[in-house]
């Protein structure tokens, strides 16, 4: 009995430090659609009277989620089936 409560005490310690990976599919329109929005934000945080701290650091974040969506990019140029 001890052997199993041990067991489980030691899954549920490694299920919560396991790296949980998360995929989302979209169109190649709505990527280029908030692609673009991403940019324009860039574009009218650099033209804000914002201090220049504050845009460099706004800046920065939408740069980091451009460059993680793009290392994460994986095309599938077969559409996935429609559930019935």
């Amino acid at each position: 009995m001890r052997y199993l409560i041990f067991c489980l005490l030691i899954l549920c310690f490694v299920s919560f430090r396991a790296e949980r990976i998360y995929s989302f599919s979209m169109k190649e329109t709505q990527a280029q659609f908030h692609w673009q929005n991403l940019e324009t934000i860039k574009y009218a945080l650099d033209n804000s009277l914002m201090p220049h701290q504050q845009v460099k650091q706004l800046i920065n974040a939408i740069d980091t989620l451009q460059r993680d969506m793009q290392q994460g990019l994986r095309i599938d140029t077969i559409p996935s089936k429609k559930p019935n």
